[in-house]
Order: C-alpha cells, then structure tokens, then sequence
C-alpha cells in the first residue's frame, strides 16, 4: 500500500471515530465553544497610536518615558473662525465655551485659550503672571489693546490665534493616567514628582489613559462644541485624539456591517452550489464557533481588537467555509451515486482529508508569517487568524461529519440536479481541451502579464497615514487640514535636551544655542512639510526678561547677565504659574521643545526627524555642561508614527519571506517531489506579482492593510493549487494521460474550488463598502488576488502539467469525454 493510501486510509478511520461518537464529539465541541465565548465579553478594544507598537519597543519605551515627566502630547484642538475674534459677543461666548468644557470634559488635565492664556508682564519691580481675560475687556479701547497685546505676542501666535487674527484656539490636554486604579497620579505628574516612581515603588504599574477615557473625553467635547456652532463662531475639532476616535467609531461600525454582508453573500454562494439547506448552514456553522472561539482565546490572553483586526471575524468567516465546502461536496457527490450515508462520508474525508489539512496549514502558515511583526496589532492580527484558521480545519473535521451522521439528508437525483450541474460539466470539458492542447500559448500570455505588472513593483511607496484612511469630506479631516492651513499645523515632534547636570538649564550657553536652533527651525520647509511654531523654555525665559524692564519688545531675549537666569525663574514660579513644568523637569537638567508641523504621511516624518536631531546636534556641537556634551532624544507622537512606518516595512519584508519559504516546503513535502512542488508554486506566486504590480501602477501605497495583502493571498492562493495538484497526480497515476486527469481534477475538485474562490473573493470585496480607503484597497487587492490565483489553477497549473507531462497522453477530446461520461452527475 502506497503513503497516501495509508494517509487516506488514517482519515477515513478519523471519520468513522467521528460517526460512531458523534454525540460525545458534539459535546465537546460545545463545551470548549461555550468556554470560550465566555470570555468575549472581556475583549476591549484600542486605536491609540501606542497601541500599534508592542509594550518593549524602544521608540514606545522613550515615549512612555516622556509622558511620565511631561504628560500627554497629543492635543485636542478646537480652531474657532470667526469674522472678528475681538468683539466683546465672541469673547464672551468663547469663555462660556471655554468653562463648559473645563467642567464638563472628564479626563483633561489642562485646558488653554485666550480665556486663560498667560499673561505675563511688569509693573515696576513686580512680576505679574495672569489670565489674559481676568480682567475682561468693557469698551472698544479695551479691545482694542487686547487685540495688539494678542497679536503681538509671538507665544500665543498660530497657537491660539493664527496671523490674520481670523481663527483662535481651546487646546484641551487629556490626563496622562487612567483614572482607574491610578487615583492622584496626574495631580503629582511632571514638576512635583514623578508618578512612574512613585507608582513603581508602591508595586504598581502606572496605567496610562485607556482608549475607552479617550472616547469619553472626545465624544464630549465634540458634543458641547456642536451646542455652540454657528456660521459666526464655526469650530473645527482636530488632533490625534479625534482622529483616533473617528477610527475606532468607524471600524465598530464597519465590522458589523461587513459581518452582516459576509453571512449574506455566503449563504447565498452555498445555497447555489448545493442547493441543499444543509450545504448552507453546516459551513456557516462551523465559522459561526470558529469566529466566537477564536474572539474567546483573544479576550483570555488580554490581546485587544486593534485597527487592522477589523478584518479579522469577516477573514475567518469568508476563509473557513473552505475546507466545508470541499467535503460537504464530495459527500452529495457520493449520495447522487448511491452511496448510503456513512459510506458517503467516509469517502470524502478519505478523500480529501489530506488536502483540506495542508489547505488549511498553508493558510495558517501564510497569516502566522505575520506573528512576529512589529506592528503589535498586525502581529496580533497573524497569530490569532492562523489559530482560527486551525480551529475551523478541527471544527470541520469533527462537527461536519458529526452533524451529517445525525440529521437526514435527501438523495437529490433528478433532471433539475442534472441541468444545475451541466453548466458546470461543459465549461470543464471546455477547460480540459483548451489548457491541455493550447499550453504554450497560455504560458507565453502568463509570462507578459507578469513580467508587465513586475515592472510596477519598483513603483511601490509605503505609508502610514490615518487621516488619508479617512473620506475627505470627514469633518474630522477637514478640520485638521484647515488647522494645518491657517494654524501651521496639528502634530508635534518632541525633541527633550539632557544637560545631565541639575540646574543645567540655568546655563546661558544652553538657552541661547536652544533659542539659535528654535528660531532657525521656524524658517524651516522641505516640500510640503513645514515647521509652523517651536516652543520651549526659552519664550518663558524672554518672557519674563522682557516684562522686568518694562515691557519694552526689545526686551524679549535671553538676559545677558548669567546671574539673572535663576532669579527670573525664581520669580515666574513664585508668582503662581505652573507653566515651567511643561517645558522642564523638576531639577532643571531637562528641556522639552515641541515642534509644531502639519499633519502628513509619516513617509514625511522619518526624513524630517533625522533632519531635526541633526540640527539639534550641531547646534550643541560646542556646548558643554561640566565638560559634558548635552543629549539629545527626539519622542512624541509623529516618532510613533514614523516608527510604525518601519515597523510596517521591517514586517513585510520578514512575512513575505516566511510565507513564501514555509508554503513552498509545504507544498514540496505535500507532493512529495521537489521539481513538481516548485512548479506548481507558479501559479501561487503570479497573483501576488500582479496584485502587487497593480498597487504600483496605480499608487496604492503599502500601508498597515495593504501589507497583509501578499501573505494572505498566497495563503489561500495555494490552496486550490494543493487541491488541483493532489488530485492531478492521483488520477494520472490511474490513467496515465494528462487531459484525463486534468478533466478528473476539474470535475471533483473544481466544483469545489470555483465555489471557495468565489466565496473567498466576494468575503474580501464586501470590505470595498468600507468607510475607509485602506480597508477598501485590501478588500479589492486580497479579492483580484483570490480570482487571479482561480485563473491560474484553471489555465496555468492544467497548462504547466501539459506542458511537463506531454508525451503519451491521449486526445484531450477522448479523455473529457470519458471522464465527462464518469464524473456527469
């Protein structure tokens, strides 16, 4: 007896097992379902930019570290335009909005406008340190010289109020820890203490804010803010904040709808295939526990549903019908021939049980290619599908032959099953002749298409962008580019100087190289990226200089005499401001510079960010502290978003090498022949290399969606071609002829393959109703993946094996019809 006899032989014992226990293997599989949908309701969700990056990134660790001693960079922006902002109605309205917000918005730590903008100036030798509007403006005159103190002021200027005086600002800043379990540890953040020590020495890890405070913060600012929107006082909400929240709004919303749409145009595939109820609802069964199974283990091991694990219930529901289908096939298959029922399970499981174990293998190794992404959610993404894909192979193989083995099933015979499956005889009659007399020339076509679609690789970008994910009509993204436009600018790089000495920062050497290189970076573009403000220690220090000797703007500048740099520091703290601990750390050693610049693909930022540590370094070239050069980190959000660039392009590389390695040994093994095993990844890899064309020809960037689109494709890609190249060498071994074993292959398997390509590429085009562009593009380039990769086992892989298999095989027009005869229905 041959290998696969025995193989064959194994699973036809596994479904006899199944039949004869199939009340206790019903159980169990219950039991172990309801365990772990149990759990579901533990799974919590995160869009946060932190949440793509694992816990022990370094570029998260450095981030992490500075939110412990400044608190949170991503602002929450509310741009307000107006045709004139210096009008006693405006202002009035503007504070109103301003206190509804400071007492109504939970989780903000601090809330800025030119309601309670610093106000800092001298009277005598005093130093006065107030709220713009403590003293609210009565008269025009009054207006009149708040409007030039606004305008004049360089700090307040494209932060809360643009040059033209049209548009002013609400910065709200979100508590940097989450209120649960963290009770008092933003009220001791930053100058006071630090929390992360205090919190590590009592046993605890800080938590920062959860997506879940975030959403609560943003849902109720942009509630309040719509009860005070009018065509004179129009608000625009921008910021990481809302744009992460928008996110996370539309991705819920999403997944419900492409769920829906997935059990919809499933069923309806099945029901036209088998015409049988049965055909219907054991596959959708089988992904139903699938996709509440695999939720469950999600939920228990705390892995939390992220932006691109959107895609995950729909993936499972649409790539774990197929191992259903293919059985569930030949098992109607064998009815219409006569078979009693045990006899026709039996046989399908023998049958195909090999093939649908390395189909569903293959698929699992393509997506776990992925587990060891550096994109956390991406990685998340590739373990947990790869395990759902291998609970529908266990759930396939226990609960269908189970399920069949317990409830009827009718015979089918008759004309009307006969003219249903005609069409189908015909059409692979027609395939057999044409692939197996006409190879060359299928061949030489495949060979241009992909050399073409080759050529625009070379013109693939990658991305990381959520604001381009977005409609453009999304007030969420209008409001960011009209900030980026009229407040130059929405994101911040953070750059954190390290004197390494205590009071370092007193140093004059210090201040004016950090004042040198901020002024210079205010001139600073490069394409479409600009700098539109930089703030730091230095405008409190010239602040305060400027209104001790009398106000006079040429005062504005860093003291000439050393000695009265901590005096003046000295002063600002004891006149009741707190503003230096968002610019310094409590000993002085440190200072946080904030660079403003508008929001754009992080492909931008990574250039940019190099650029500005290299200004920072050679601004500091000859300055030294205790004979110590100072240190110079670069953090904040736009270092996250240029890490996830990497990240991104670091992990398709790697996914792309391992599945491709992993499924071609696979494949190898499963054949059993390694010239016949590397051939027959042909057909497996021009889909990718045409997708992959297509995306460059057409500009679609490779983002954290579209990356996943050549590892999944081959992943399922490959499993039609396992099917057609495991039944070709059976029935070539029994005839001997290529066109008879073609045609064979096409009428018992290729049922089944057109029916799980179709399924497969209809349960990726529903994600083209998508209502962001990203999820869009995977939705198209995952589905013309799947019917490309059909065409390729339906014209390529028959072709391939004519081609090598050409000699002593009889008329292809014999062969289809004495396998047409054989296999009819």
């Amino acid at each position: 007896m041959s290998a696969k006899k025995r193989v064959e032989k194994i699973f036809e014992s596994w479904a006899g097992f199944v039949i004869r226990f199939r009340f206790p293997v019903l159980v169990l599989v219950l039991v172990f379902t309801v365990l772990a949908a149990s759990q579901v309701r533990f799974l919590t969700i995160d869009t946060s930019n932190e949440g793509l990056l694992h816990p022990d990134d370094e570029i998260l660790a450095t981030y992490n570290q500075f939110r412990d001693q400044f608190g949170r960079d991503d602002l929450l922006v509310l741009a307000i335009r107006s045709d004139n902002v210096f009008t006693i109605p405006f202002l009035e309205k503007l504070k109103k909005l301003h206190d509804e917000l400071e007492a109504e918005v939970p989780h903000v730590s601090d809330i800025t406008s030119l309601v309670n903008a610093r106000d800092t100036r001298g009277e005598g030798d005093t130093l006065l340190v107030d709220d713009l509007l403590r003293h609210f403006p009565e008269n025009e005159a009054e207006l009149a010289s708040l409007k030039e103190r606004v305008m004049n002021n360089p700090v307040y200027r494209n932060q809360l109020i643009n040059e033209d005086g049209a548009f002013t600002t609400i910065l709200l800043r979100s508590d940097t820890y989450s209120a649960a379990g963290n009770s008092g540890l933003d009220e001791l953040a930053g100058f006071d203490a630090d929390p992360a020590a205090e919190s590590v020495a009592a046993g605890e890890k800080p938590q920062f804010l959860t997506d879940e405070e975030n959403a609560e913060m943003v849902a109720r600012a942009k509630e309040i803010a719509e009860s005070f929107n009018s065509p004179d006082f129009r608000i625009y909400m921008a910021g990481s904040p809302i744009v992460t929240h928008t996110v996370k709004l539309m991705m819920m919303r999403d997944m419900k709808r492409f769920l829906r749409l997935a059990v919809l145009t499933i069923g309806l595939c099945l029901f036209f295939m088998f015409r049988r109820i049965s055909g219907v609802i054991l596959p959708l069964l089988v992904v139903a526990l699938t996709l509440v199974t695999t939720l469950g283990l999600m939920a228990f091991f705390g892995v939390q549903f992220k932006v691109p694990t959107i895609i995950l219930p729909s993936f499972l529901l649409a790539v774990g019908v197929g191992d259903g289908v293919h059985i569930l096939s030949l098992v109607y298959q064998r009815l219409r021939r006569g078979d009693d029922r045990k006899a026709a399970i039996v046989h399908a499981i023998g049958h195909s049980g090999l093939a649908v174990v390395m189909t569903s293998l293959t698929t699992a190794a393509g997506l776990a290619s992925f587990a060891g992404a550096k994109v956390a959610p991406i990685a998340d993404l590739g373990l947990f599908s790869a395990v759902g894909v291998l609970i529908a192979l266990l759930y396939t193989m226990a609960l269908i032959p189970a399920l069949l083995a317990v409830f009827p099933l009718k015979r089918k015979d008759g004309d009307s099953h006969e003219a249903h499956h005609a069409g189908f005889d015909r059409f692979f009659d027609w395939l057999t002749g044409f692939t197996t007399t006409r190879p060359g020339i299928i061949l030489a076509v495949s060979a241009a298409v992909v050399v073409f679609s080759a050529t625009g690789i070379a013109r693939l970008n990658f991305s990381h962008n959520m604001l381009a994910w977005l409609p453009d009509d999304l007030p969420v993204k209008v409001a960011t580019e009209t900030i980026d436009k009229n407040l130059r600018g929405s994101v911040a790089l953070e750059v954190v100087l390290d004197t390494g000495r205590e009071n370092g920062l007193y140093d004059p050497a210090v201040l004016r190289a950090l004042d040198r290189v901020g002024s210079e970076l205010e001139n600073f573009r490069a394409g479409s990226l600009f700098v539109g403000k930089v703030i730091d220690v230095t405008d409190i220090l010239k602040e305060i200089h400027q209104a001790l000797n009398e106000n006079r703007p040429e005062m504005y500048r860093i003291p000439e005499n050393p000695a009265l740099i901590p005096q003046e520091f000295l002063l600002f703290e004891n006149s009741g401001s707190d503003d230096l601990q968002d610019f310094v750390d409590s000993g002085f050693s440190k200072a946080r510079i904030t660079i403003k610049v508008p929001w754009r693909d992080a492909l931008a930022y990574v250039p940019f960010i190099r650029e500005m540590e290299k200004r920072f370094q050679d601004g500091f070239a000859d300055v030294k502290v205790d004979g110590r050069p100072v240190r110079v980190t670069t953090t904040g959000v736009m270092s996250l978003f240029a890490r996830i660039l990497h990240a991104t392009m670091h992990s398709a590389a790697q996914s792309y090498g391992i599945a491709l390695v992993v499924i071609t040994v696979m494949m190898v093994f499963l054949i059993g022949d390694l010239r016949m095993g590397l051939i027959a990844m042909l057909p497996n890899i021009s889909p990718i290399l045409v997708v992959m064309g297509v995306m460059g020809w057409f500009g679609i960037p490779l983002d954290m969606f579209t990356m996943l689109v050549a590892s999944i494709a081959i992943g399922l890609a490959v499993d039609d071609t396992i099917h057609f190249v495991y039944n070709f060498r059976k029935y070539y071994q029994e005839t001997g002829s290529v066109a008879a074993a073609v045609g064979q292959t096409l009428h018992t398997a290729g049922r089944a393959m057109l029916t799980t390509s179709i399924v497969l590429a209809i349960g990726f085009f529903i994600f083209m109703f998508a209502s962001m562009h990203n999820v869009f593009n995977f939705g198209l380039l995952v589905g013309l993946a799947i019917v490309i990769a059909l065409l390729a086992d339906f014209f390529l892989a028959p072709a391939l094996m004519a081609r090598i298999w050409s000699q002593g095989t009889p008329s292809a027009a014999s062969s289809a019809r004495l396998r047409s005869s054989q296999y009819a229905a």
